[in-house]
């Protein structure tokens, strides 16, 4: 389903004529149904670990306290084991804790997450990697966060963001949006289970 297609969805629920572009549209309505596209497809890839926005991250080191960058489309650590090294579990520290190590080079066993970035102790030795695994913010099939073009696509579930577009239209102008928000609710509970990585 494209952003034309969700958005007729929503011209069909709400009253309003079926747009025959959107992006590029000059109508006030569509421009406001874009923003509210976007927030919702954002409020999904932030509510859900969705299997396709899942990425394995490798880290490399150099010998050095390397500070790792996991990358611009960095949304979160993924929950549970979220960085390994030679099958081994890296396990996470506060900053408190973080504060009583010193740098030395060897097996890593802790990691920091500070801003999209990781600090391993003890760090790598040259050459030698871990993998974090993390989720992506980038929903779009056009490789970002939002909708460029009235044919995009999204990697996540579609149906689900015209539902959240229903509702957040509904609400923004002072329409019954009860029934709606149930039931995005209940679909978004269901998918999430589905996809096996729900997050609530």
């Amino acid at each position: 389903m494209s952003l034309i297609d969700i958005c007729t969805t929503l011209a069909l629920d709400v009253g309003l004529p079926v747009p025959d572009v959107v992006v590029t549209s000059p109508d006030r309505a569509w421009g406001e149904a874009l923003s509210m596209a976007n927030a919702a497809a954002d409020e999904l890839a932030r509510r859900v670990d969705w299997g396709a926005l899942h990425k394995a991250v490798t880290l490399t080191g150099d010998g050095t306290n390397k500070v790792h960058d996991l990358g611009d489309d960095f949304a979160r650590i993924t929950a549970g084991v979220a960085v390994t090294y030679q099958g081994g579990i890296v396990r996470p520290l506060t900053q408190a804790e973080w504060a009583s190590l010193g740098p030395v080079e060897g097996f890593p066993r802790y990691f920091l997450l500070e801003s999209g970035k990781v600090t391993l102790w003890p760090f790598l030795t040259t050459g030698e990697t871990a993998v974090a695994q993390i989720q992506s913010h980038n929903w779009s099939s056009a490789g970002g966060a939002e909708w460029m073009a009235d044919t995009d696509t999204a990697l996540i579930d579609e149906d689900l963001i015209a539902k959240g577009l229903i509702v957040r239209w509904r609400r923004q102008k002072g329409m019954a949006y009860d029934d709606q928000e149930a039931e995005y609710e209940s679909a978004l509970q269901d998918v999430a289970r589905f996809d096996d990585r729900g997050r609530f």
